[in-house]
């Protein structure tokens, strides 16, 4: 099995149904006006999904059946979570359901590429898998953070353009959420369709004005006062790294760059979104939850401070790994070993305060 493919697999689609089960389940009830949803129901398919990505990973080195078994029992699972979920929303009276609904929606799109990538490891079909882990990536994980950004992020929701706010209230909304919405169905459906040099112009105005916008809506909130909040400035920085992967993006796409130049640029694009956006959004909102649920009066120290500042030196050197092919087996190397620095010490730190009596009783 190719590298790149268990490695996009892997990274897309496993720990982050993980963290977004946990998050449905704690904010969503929330949102939903709600009691809150006992955990233990929840460790079943939790276990299973855990259990189904060890697995995986072994038949990544063995066979594809064995992982294709393996993708089965995490799809099983995030389907099991995402019927409960969308359960939880059905049972709610709020008026206002576009996120939580958006949310379920994302869920079932991740189980959905889930079974079809263990198809494709059954199968052994390649382009199938790489289809499938795309269309995961951008339309389950991307569109759930981008809708969660939306809902918790005051620098998206406020555009600026009173006029266009009064006539659309929701236009950033579903410009921001179209970009993912629209590069799934090129994954799945949309080969034949992007070959074309007018379809790349489109992709290309797509991607370029939701960047643009991105960047406007993270620039106008640099120096304001709600930045000054440690925690809203690690999600401000991880947004700024989903306007600049939305550009990137946008320049790959252009027809008068060579295929070559375009993957590489499309491949710094990529990972700015995922160890970027996804990566720091992740960071920062893991810290958020564990610190506060176990009573630490300080959510965001300078522990924390230190992992954000390795992790954007992590994204720096993977991007420079793409956009500079020479230099990549060395940079590559050092922007890995920053992620595990990253990921190990949060792991560790955290997991010691996990079963244990909350700071202070």
């Amino acid at each position: 099995m190719p590298s790149s493919l268990a490695h996009g697999l892997c990274f897309s689609l496993g720990p982050m149904p993980l963290f977004i089960a946990g998050f449905l389940f704690t904010a969503g009830p929330r949102w939903l006006h709600l009691r809150p949803v006992s955990a233990r129901p929840l460790l079943a398919p939790v276990m299973v999904l855990a259990c189904g990505w060890i697995v995986a990973l072994a038949g990544f080195h063995l066979h594809p059946a064995v992982a294709g078994a393996g993708v089965t029992l995490v799809a099983a699972a995030l389907s099991a979570l995402s019927l409960r979920y969308a359960r939880l929303v059905s049972s709610s009276q709020e008026p206002d359901r576009r996120h939580p609904i958006g949310l379920g929606l994302a869920c079932l799109v991740m189980a959905l590429c889930l079974f079809a990538a263990a198809i494709a490891l059954f199968f052994g079909n390649m382009a199938w898998l790489r289809a499938a882990v795309r269309a995961g990536l951008w339309g389950g994980v991307v569109s759930l953070f981008v809708i969660v950004s939306h809902r918790m992020l005051p620098f998206i929701g406020e555009s600026g353009w009173k006029w266009l706010d009064r006539r659309w209230p929701s236009w950033t909304f579903w410009l921001l959420l179209s970009v993912p919405m629209v590069q799934a169905w090129i994954a799945v459906a949309g080969i034949g369709f992007a070959s074309a040099a007018w379809a790349h112009w489109l992709v290309v105005l797509h991607m370029g004005c939701a960047g643009v916008l991105s960047i406007f809506l993270a620039g106008r909130w640099i120096g304001s006062p709600a930045r000054r909040q440690p925690l809203v400035a690690m999600l401000h920085v991880a947004f700024c790294w989903w306007g600049l992967a939305l550009l990137l993006e946008c320049i790959s796409w252009l027809p008068a760059i060579s295929a070559q130049r375009s993957a590489a640029i499309g491949l710094a694009g990529l990972h700015a979104l995922t160890m970027g956006y996804l990566g720091g959004t992740l960071l920062a909102m893991a810290t958020r939850v564990s610190s506060s649920h176990n009573g630490r009066s300080q959510v965001i120290d300078s522990v924390a401070w230190v992992l954000h500042w390795i992790l954007q030196t992590a994204i720096a050197l993977r991007l420079l790994a793409g956009l500079w092919p020479d230099a990549a087996a060395a940079v590559l190397a050092v922007a890995a070993l920053a992620w595990l620095i990253v990921a190990a010490t949060w792991a560790v730190r955290h997991g010691l305060w996990q079963g244990l009596p909350r700071t202070g009783g």
